[in-house]
């Protein structure tokens, strides 16, 4: 069953202050006393071991007691998609349903779903969303019974399209290397601190649901050579490749540190960027309703579906 959620578009969200998540203090080895004499080492093996079996059961570690059981089928999957544009499928033909959103049954949300049947799906991924509006207004969507959540966050919060603009327009390189690096401060240091804010969210909501963080393309085939028309020079193009790179690094640490599944698409979409014989992303001179240095429906297709099939619980 396809939930249709209610129309809506992102508003503007300025940045917060980017603050860096403070450093957890090291841990100080304790001193171990010797026991004093081997009349006790019968009483401490008594005391240890159900404490040794106590916490390895609260950590997952312990060996699972029906690990011999034989594996149940498995159940229908309720889906909610949670993101930005690259999560809404603006660059793969909007169906005009869902307003300023511009989601897109194109998109690897709507195509992961077509594919695996699950028992409800929803997107409410919107066009222009941060962090911080995934986190007021999207994630309220994930309820008790949601298995599956995904989510792709993270570009507006570094400034993807103000960047993507100086990088195209300025009259020196060293314009654009300061935008990228402004947006990489905002990766480093603003990105986690909502991602994990989402992703801590979702679990309070959904405790047994599997949540799947899936990162960027780098928008660029690597080279000097381009014929595209509009697009940044070389330098330029290396310093936002760079940026999603950047990116990429902390939406797989924080993904991997909170408990999330990371699906990185750079690897498949690798020959396929602007400037490539057969791009998967769309330049700046697509139509508006394509959605400019955004995947093209066969990007979603060939890169995003199978990493998404790979990460995502079987159905």
């Amino acid at each position: 069953m396809i939930i249709e959620p209610e129309r809506g578009a992102a508003d503007d969200d300025p940045f917060g202050p980017h603050r860096a998540r403070p450093a957890l203090p090291e841990p100080t080895p304790s001193a171990v006393a010797a026991p004093p004499a081997r009349a006790c080492d019968g009483r401490v093996r008594r005391l240890l071991v159900p404490l040794l079996v106590c916490v390895l059961l609260l950590t997952g570690l312990a060996p699972a007691a029906s690990a011999a059981k034989p594996a149940a089928a498995a159940a229908p999957v309720d889906y909610v998609a949670l993101g930005d544009s690259y999560a809404a499928g603006v660059g793969a033909a909007p169906d005009g349903r869902s307003g300023d959103c511009r989601r897109s049954e194109q998109g690897y949300p709507a195509r992961w779903a077509a594919r695996n049947d699950p028992a409800t799906f929803v997107s409410v991924a919107c066009s222009g969303a941060t962090t911080g509006q995934v986190l007021i207004k999207q994630v309220r969507t994930v309820s008790r019974q949601t298995d599956l959540v995904t989510i792709t966050v993270g570009g507006n919060d570094t400034g993807f399209a103000p960047v993507l603009g100086i990088c195209s327009t300025a009259k020196d390189d060293a314009a654009c290397d300061r935008a990228v690096r402004g947006g990489e401060r905002a990766a480093r240091y603003l990105v986690p601190v909502g991602l994990t804010a989402i992703i801590g969210a979702a679990k309070l909501q959904a405790p047994k649901a599997r949540i799947v963080v899936l990162g960027y393309p780098r928008l660029f085939a690597p080279g000097a050579a381009c014929d595209v028309p509009l697009v940044p020079n070389a330098a330029r193009r290396a310093a936002l490749n760079r940026g999603a790179d950047t990116l990429n690094a902390s939406l797989r640490s924080t993904a991997t540190r909170f408990g999330a599944r990371y699906a990185d698409v750079s690897r498949a979409f690798a020959g396929h960027g602007v400037c490539s014989a057969e791009p998967w992303i769309n330049g700046p001179t697509a139509p508006t309703a394509s959605g400019n240095y955004h995947p093209t429906s066969v990007g979603y297709a060939r890169g995003y579906l199978p990493a998404l099939q790979s990460a995502a619980p079987r159905t």
